[in-house]
């Protein structure tokens, strides 16, 4: 599944990443490297200029040994972001859901199919926020 982080998009081009790159695994909730690298990069730019430049290098020249140095002291931060995504896209599914199932199958005949679309999204979010909350 997509990161769904429409609200980085500035930092998913500075970076230099595809959403194809920002996944979120349906079988396992597991989050890929490259969302937490944009949720970081995003602090860092909110809060430390100069910090948010240094692992952008190192996001460039695949510093890994640097970009996890930054990854272990930002690292309840960049959980605190990623947890309130996670809530919010989980809210907003169920919304859209709800929305959905609301609608007459007859003049809305692709509701089974977003709705089966929701159900894996929140599926995969219901898994992901499980790992997140037993990070703290």
């Amino acid at each position: 599944i997509f990161c769904k982080a429409i609200h980085l998009e500035e930092e998913i081009k500075d970076l230099g990443y595809d959403y194809k790159d920002l996944l979120f695994q349906t079988e396992t909730g597991e989050i890929a490297p490259k969302v937490w690298d944009i949720f970081l990069y995003k602090i860092l730019q909110d809060n430390d200029l100069d910090a948010a430049n240094e692992f952008y290098v190192a996001c460039k020249t695949n510093d890994e040994v640097m970009k996890q140095q930054y990854h272990d002291y930002y690292f309840q931060y960049t959980l605190y972001d990623l947890k309130n995504h996670v809530y919010s896209i989980l809210g907003e599914v169920e919304q859209l859901t709800m929305k959905a199932q609301s609608y007459d199958l007859e003049t809305h005949p692709r509701v089974p199919v977003i709705v089966a679309h929701n159900d894996l999204v929140r599926h995969t979010f219901t898994m992901t926020q499980k790992l997140l909350d037993a990070m703290e």
